[in-house]
């Protein structure tokens, strides 16, 4: 067993991309001496530095010259692929504890294998929890109140906000603590930038909205000086860079350009469909729709990038599909949105026309003393991440859930999205 261990902990470690977390496919060298998949590389650098010769390095940030033959050029990693299919060929097989920190596609791999032979109905009603990292504590590694969530698109590193102890801290994706820092300010959601640095919405930072920081937590910048009156709390950071935040002391939303300039404001305080109470966290989905968590309004708004109302859905109960004080909100690659209903102790899954599907998470106040999901982030295809805080209680649990089984089943030639339909059929739960 302890052979079996190291094996894995070795495929891990020195034989997965760090950008799709699966075994090597023709892995190609950096100068800088990390190694990548070709054609995961070469989607990094067209997909965001494109028409540029310098790129930085996905995991140290290092200043990369790309070649003139583009990443084909980059040196092929011979030894990591011979030593890689040496230790693929060896069958392994584990049980992982739902509390150990394994690496998340090493086990979410795992856990399909196993799907194979059992009963898919409970797989396909609720999500399966294989890894919870994080604790209630003072500690560097511990969180007091979590309050942001956030996963760095390009690296395997998690961020998290803890608005108590005014503290981001930041864990690799298989729950290894990597790094804190304290801010001198009261910090709210969190956001990781294309670029790699953090920002933070702030409040008591002189007349700052954001606050940017290095992931070893040097201040980069500060935006939104013309906000200056503002208690901001979520954030979000669209596919073309714009960045959105919620206002509670306006009950707005504004949306900055990619240079954290003004560009609008929409929204105001009541119950109309250009209102909203309380609105806490935000999203986005493919087409940059702001989707928006209308906490006082227990419900889920929908705006055009414009600001536009598009649609809202939800109100105050239990019974599925009804939402009490939702909170943070994230979509899935077909548009679906997750809501972390607070108060009634559970995930739901909706549609993108804002169809109740399923409640992959229920029942969080078993964990102990009103702990609820307070923030949610989906990550690959089959990740669902959960901040969840209650009394003495803030950890951060990661689910097992194939998004694939709810794809729409009509053409997804408008992106999926939002409605170009009344309605929406899918695959059987």
């Amino acid at each position: 067993m302890a052979s079996e261990n190291i094996a894995e902990q070795i495929k891990d470690n020195f034989f997965s991309c760090t950008i799709c977390y699966q075994p090597y496919n023709r892995p190609k060298a950096l100068p800088c001496l990390h190694t990548f998949c070709e054609v995961c590389l070469s989607d990094y650098i067209h997909s965001r530095f494109e028409g540029s010769h310098v790129f930085p390095c996905p995991m140290c940030r290092q200043d990369i010259n790309l070649p003139a033959s583009g990443v084909a050029g980059f040196i092929d990693n011979y030894m990591v692929e011979k030593l890689s299919g040496t230790i693929s060929s060896a069958h392994f097989q584990g049980h992982a504890d739902a509390h150990s920190s394994v690496h998340a596609s090493t086990e979410r791999t795992r856990l399909l294998q196993d799907h194979k032979s059992q009963d898919l109905s409970e797989v396909k009603k609720y999500a399966r929890l294989f890894q919870r990292f994080g604790s209630f504590g003072m500690e560097a590694h511990q969180f007091v109140h979590i309050s942001g969530l956030s996963k760095s698109i390009y690296s395997d590193e998690i961020v998290i906000a803890d608005c108590s102890l005014n503290k981001i801290s930041v864990f690799s994706l298989n729950g290894q603590f990597r790094t804190s820092f304290i801010c001198d300010c009261s910090i709210r959601d969190v956001e990781v930038t294309p670029e790699g640095t953090i920002l933070t919405t702030v409040s008591r930072a002189g007349s700052a909205l954001l606050r940017e920081y290095s992931i070893d937590g040097r201040l980069v910048a500060s935006h939104g000086s013309f906000y200056k009156y503002e208690n901001p709390f979520g954030i979000v950071i669209t596919r073309t860079g714009v960045c959105i935040v919620t206002s509670l002391q306006k009950n707005c939303v504004h949306v900055l350009t990619n240079k954290k300039k003004h560009s609008i404001t929409f929204g105001s305080r009541g119950c109309g469909p250009n209102h909203f109470n309380s609105p806490y966290y935000v999203t986005t989905n493919m087409r940059d729709d702001i989707i928006v968590s209308d906490t006082g309004n227990n419900r889920i708004k929908v705006h055009r990038s414009d600001g536009t109302f598009v649609q809202s859905f939800g109100n105050q109960g239990s019974s599925d599909g009804k939402l009490f004080y939702p909170m943070g909100v994230c979509t899935d690659k077909n548009c679906n949105i997750y809501v972390a209903d607070a108060n009634n102790y559970r995930v739901q899954m909706f549609s993108p026309e804002g169809s109740y599907i399923a409640s992959p998470v229920i029942k969080t106040y078993e964990y102990g003393i009103d702990v609820k999901p307070v923030h949610v982030a989906f990550i690959h295809d089959d990740i669902l991440i959960v901040a969840l805080r209650g009394t003495r209680f803030s950890e951060i649990h990661a689910y097992l859930w194939d998004c694939n089984k709810f794809k729409p089943k009509e053409d997804n030639s408008c992106l999926n999205c939002l409605p170009c339909c009344s309605s929406t059929a899918y695959d059987d739960i």
